[in-house]
Order: C-alpha cells, then sequence, then structure tokens
C-alpha cells in the first residue's frame, strides 16, 4: 500500500512539473481592467436637459493613436479600373497573400473601392449635370442660320413667221442663273413663366438630396467593414481558443494514458477524453472555416483584387465608451441622419414638380428676335441657233437685309386635363414622402434605442464573462490536479475544459457584441466623428 502510494505522488509530481503550465490568459487579459485601463461606461438614459442647456453635441473622443493611410497600400489593393476584366485562370483567383489590415486602412480602402459609393458619387455628377441643363432655360437662346443655292432656268423661243433680222425657223435660246447666299441670327428668350422657377428648386434639391444619398451610403460602408472586420477578430481568436481547446485535450488525453498504464486509471476515462478530443479537433475545423468566411466576407466589402486576402492587424480591445445618454442620442440622431432631411427633401422636389406641371397651363411671356442678310448674283444669256445677232451676258447683283423683334404671349386654352393630372400625381407622392418621413423617424428611434440597449448588456456582460473566464481556469486546474491524484475523475476534468473554452468564447463575444454595439449606434446617430477608427 505504501508502495502504491508512492508511486502514485510521484506520477502526480511528474505529471505536474510536465504540464504545470497554465492556459494561455488572453481573453481575461482583454478584459482585466487593470490591462486596459477603466472600462467604458455608457452614459445612463438621463432627463432631458433644462432649456438652458445647450444642445446634445457629438460625444468625445477618446484619445487614440492616429493611423496614417499608407499610400502604396492603398495603391497596391486599389480595384481594377476595368470592371469587365474577369479572370479565366484558377492562378488568377488564387490568394497568394494575406494582408494585415488595420481597421483605418480597411474603412479608406473601402471608401476608394467600393462599388456601391462610386454609384452614388456618379449619380451625384448626374444630378449636377441635370441642375446645369435646367439653369440653361433662364438664358436666351441664339441661333443662326445660314443659306447658300444657285438656280438656273432655261427658254427656247422658234420663230414662226421671221423677218430679215430673225429669219423664219430660227431659234432663240434664253438662260437665267442666280446665285444666292443668306444668313438670319434668331435670338429667343422666355421673360416670365411659371414653370422654370418651380423646375430649378426641384433640380436644386435633387443635387442635394444625392449628396444625401452619398452620406449615407458611406455612413452604411463603414458600418459593413467594422462589422465584418470584428466578425473577423472573433473568428481569429475563436480559432485560437480552439487550438488551445485541443492542446489541453491532449494534454489531459497524455494524463489519462499515463495514470491508465500506472494502474490507477481506467481504461473509459482514455476513451472519454479520446471523443473530447474529437469533438475539440472538429470544432477547430469548424472555426478555421468560418474564419476563412469572414476573411473572404471582409474582402468583398473591400472590392480587393481577386488574389489577395486579408488580416486583422488590430488586437481584440473594447473600443471606445458612448459617452451620451439614450436621450441625447435619439435627439442627436435626429438632428443628424441624412434619411430624414433626405425625405424632406423628396417632399419639397414633389411640391415643386406640382407646381411646374400647373405652369404649363400658364400664360408665357416671350421675346423673339430675328437679324439677317441675303445677296444674290443674276445672269442673263440670250443665244440662238440660226440668230443674226449674239447679245453679251448681262449680269445683275444685289442685296438686302431685314430684322424683327416683338413680344410673344403664349396662353394654352385646353390640355385635356393633362397639367393638373400630372400636378395631382406629384402633391400624392409629396404626401408619401411625409408618410415615409414619420416610418423613417420612427426606424431610427429604434435603432438607437436597440444599439443603446446592447451596448448595456454587453458591457455588463464583459465584467461577468472576465469573471468566468478566471473562475474557469482555476476550476480546471484543481480538476487536472485531483485528477492526477485519484481524487477525482475524468469527467470533471472534461467539464472543467469544456467550461474553461465556453467561458473564453462568451467573453469573446462579449468584446465584439460591444464593439459591434457601439458601431451600429454610431451609425444609427450617423455624422459622429472619430467613426473610422472605432476599435482601434
Amino acid at each position: 500500500m505504501a508502495a502504491f502510494l508512492y508511486r502514485l505522488s510521484l506520477l502526480s509530481a511528474l505529471a505536474i512539473a510536465a504540464h504545470g503550465m497554465e492556459p494561455p490568459a488572453a481573453i481575461a487579459d482583454i478584459v482585466d481592467p487593470q490591462a486596459t485601463g477603466p472600462s467604458p461606461t455608457i452614459a445612463q438614459n438621463s432627463p432631458p436637459p433644462a432649456a438652458t442647456t445647450p444642445a446634445p453635441t457629438t460625444p468625445p473622443s477618446s484619445p487614440v493613436k492616429e493611423v496614417v493611410p499608407d499610400a502604396n497600400l492603398l495603391k497596391e489593393l486599389q480595384a481594377n479600373p476595368n470592371p469587365f476584366q474577369l479572370p479565366n485562370k484558377p492562378n488568377q483567383v488564387q490568394t497568394e497573400s494575406l494582408q494585415p489590415l488595420t481597421l483605418e486602412q480597411a474603412l479608406n480602402l473601402a471608401r476608394l473601392n467600393n462599388p456601391q459609393v462610386q454609384i452614388r458619387q456618379l449619380q451625384v455628377e448626374q444630378r449636377r449635370a441635370a441642375l446645369r441643363g435646367t439653369e440653361a432655360a433662364l438664358y436666351p437662346t441664339l441661333g443662326l442660320q445660314g443659306n447658300a443655292g444657285y438656280q438656273q432656268s432655261g427658254n427656247r423661243l422658234n420663230v414662226t413667221e421671221g423677218s430679215t433680222v430673225q429669219p423664219t425657223g430660227s431659234s432663240l435660246f434664253t438662260t437665267l442663273g442666280q446665285s444666292s447666299i443668306g444668313a438670319t441670327l434668331n435670338l429667343n428668350y422666355t421673360i416670365f413663366d411659371f414653370v422654370r422657377g418651380a423646375q430649378l428648386a426641384a433640380s436644386r434639391d435633387q443635387v442635394t438630396q444625392a449628396e444625401l444619398d452619398l452620406e449615407a451610403t458611406l455612413e452604411d460602408l463603414q458600418l459593413t467593414v467594422s462589422e465584418a472586420y470584428y466578425q473577423l477578430q472573433n473568428a481569429d481568436q475563436l480559432v485560437r481558443i480552439a487550438r488551445e481547446s485541443v492542446v489541453a485535450s491532449e494534454r489531459s488525453l497524455k494524463d489519462a494514458e499515463a495514470l491508465f498504464r500506472a494502474g490507477v486509471g481506467t481504461q473509459f476515462d482514455v476513451l472519454r477524453q479520446k471523443v473530447q478530443l474529437a469533438q475539440d479537433q472538429q470544432n477547430l475545423v469548424d472555426s478555421i472555416g468560418n474564419q476563412d468566411k469572414a476573411r473572404r466576407s471582409l474582402v468583398q466589402a473591400l472590392n480587393l483584387p481577386q488574389n489577395v486576402n486579408v488580416l486583422t492587424a488590430d488586437p481584440v480591445e473594447l473600443a471606445a465608451p458612448w459617452n451620451l445618454s439614450l436621450d441625447e442620442s435619439i435627439v442627436l440622431a435626429f438632428q443628424n441622419r441624412p434619411e430624414l432631411e433626405r425625405e424632406v427633401l423628396q417632399r419639397n422636389i414633389s411640391y415643386n414638380q406640382a407646381q411646374a406641371a400647373r405652369g404649363q397651363i400658364l400664360p408665357q411671356l416671350g421675346l423673339q428676335a430675328s437679324y439677317g442678310v441675303t445677296g444674290s448674283i443674276n445672269s442673263n444669256l440670250r443665244s440662238g441657233s440660226q440668230a443674226l445677232t449674239f447679245p453679251s451676258p448681262t449680269l445683275t447683283n444685289n442685296s438686302n437685309y431685314s430684322y424683327s423683334i416683338g413680344l410673344v404671349l403664349n396662353v394654352p386654352l385646353f390640355d385635356g386635363g393633362l397639367a393638373n393630372a400630372n400636378a395631382q400625381q406629384q402633391e400624392l407622392n409629396g404626401q408619401i414622402a411625409e408618410q415615409n418621413f414619420v416610418l423613417t423617424r420612427n426606424q431610427i428611434r429604434t435603432d438607437v434605442e436597440t444599439a443603446f440597449y446592447d451596448l448595456q448588456t454587453n458591457l455588463a456582460n464583459i465584467g461577468t464573462t472576465r469573471k468566468a473566464v478566471e473562475q474557469a481556469r482555476e476550476a480546471l486546474r484543481l480538476a487536472r490536479l485531483r485528477f492526477q491524484a485519484g481524487v477525482g475523475t475524468q469527467t470533471e476534468v472534461i467539464d472543467s475544459q469544456r467550461d474553461l473554452t465556453r467561458a473564453e468564447a462568451n467573453a469573446l463575444n462579449a468584446i465584439t457584441a460591444y464593439n459591434l454595439a457601439l458601431a451600429r449606434i454610431k451609425r444609427a446617430v450617423s455624422n459622429v466623428s472619430n467613426l473610422a477608427r472605432v476599435g482601434s
């Protein structure tokens, strides 16, 4: 009995000495307040400020390290300028390199490469061109018309009863020719109508509307890239956790096999640990697959070249805090969101177009003026067979000019109700825009509230999961010691290992969820400073 206890203590000492290193405390370090400074706080929902309190302002940004965009990197990762060029060989789509990117660099690349942003920019230029076309109606039109030509006619005169001068049977040919040239300058100008002013106002609002669409697209892109970046960070860390779980299961399997060989363990414990190792290996394979998909999602959002893959260069850490209360966040969102202003502009555009439609049946006063110059050369040649005389040709030329100026009043009397029908259609569009404004306003408040509550939940979860990681790590250490000493079971080790893996994943997910919620509330509020540096 003494020999057995001695052998058991010796094996335990060897096992502890061989595996004395504790699992890496990466997640605990991430959420440890001693390592990262004070935890971010979310302002609690407070009563609205008094009337003398200034309006809510953009939340102050926390001190961050400025990331200078790499011009060479942006150039290398710029999208193919020929969008119709498709790869036709497998090696053209094979990822040859892994490019590490910070979130700042990813956002810069997205703004440069994303086709949706480029479409919005082209639409802004399109609206500006349409505005210039509308403004052209405010100016007179000037045109020059020119003409040049030659005309010739001939006449034959037969003599039936002649004289000594023109004998009988002779003929007289007469040929007349005329060369002419002329030019006319025309001026038309609409002095007053009920159409152009409304059309011009609508065109200007459409330019602003296109710019707001571009702004909203950029905000959506920042959120999409931030979400893809955080999801890739999360996938990277889940792969790391899965690998550590495999290493820990292999270690536990070695312990179980050593105890089985020493005669103090059972084959059942070894088999259970092999099953646990197989499950951890399967989890690792799944995590790697999710990592690959998350990586390609970020590449797609950035519209990178076909043979480029990315890595996250920023560490997994809590993003900057949100220092506004819920009430202030809602009010700021109502002030900043371009979608609300867009619906207001759509309402104004519809009513201006309705006014322009009704202006088609109202009087219009215009000015018309013209000035013309013409000139011609006439030739008269008479000749005849058997004629006794052959007169010389006669040449004449003349020129003249003319001009006119006058006012033109156009009064439409009847159009079958077309103008009123078009106006009514545009007025209904304006009423639809009003209701869309209400829907958008309600959705904005819902977005802000949802993101704000998610921030509060995940911030509380971060502290809870940090403690859970520490406790699970300690429980695993004790379970191994108990098993190695022969007073515990393999089930305790397996359960403790599962608890640690789950606790680390929960801690990681809490950090990722917090960063995602922060990115979403910044999108819900919009135009928040330092948005590109979220998470840095």
